[in-house]
């Protein structure tokens, strides 16, 4: 039940969990400004149960991804990049909403990740 906490070491959970925020609020920003009336509305509702999907989707994603990686750092580092570089260059600079709630995520799962790691290294020590 908890494997997902076990796929990536804490640190790397916080930058695959950030990266993976902030290209769905990319996605979803996209979307948001091209949606006009009805749709919008529709695209709002929809949001409350899409967002978190896609979220989780490309978070395991790239955590399988950057699992495979394991041992070489250097890639795993190449591969955030690259997914960052293409934000940017499709979407843009991201805007301070964007970054803020990109940072309250990392924050709150880079807190969790710690303390589940700090937890795991206390039963081992029993």
């Amino acid at each position: 039940m908890r494997y997902y906490t076990n796929l990536l070491p804490p640190l790397w959970t916080t930058i695959a969990v950030t990266v993976a925020t902030l290209a769905t609020n990319w996605i979803w920003a996209s979307w948001f400004i091209k949606a006009k009336g009805t749709g919008l509305a529709v695209l709002m509702v929809y949001s409350i149960f899409g967002w978190p999907l896609m979220l989780a989707a490309i978070y395991l994603a790239l955590g399988f991804i950057l699992r495979l990686c394991e041992g070489l750092p250097w890639l795993r580092m190449a591969i955030v990049l690259a997914v960052i570089g293409a934000g940017f260059a499709v979407f843009g600079v991201p805007g301070p909403w964007n970054l803020l709630l990109c940072a309250a995520l990392a924050l709150s799962v880079g807190l969790q990740a710690m303390r589940t790691a700090q937890d795991d290294a206390d039963l081992e020590k029993l």
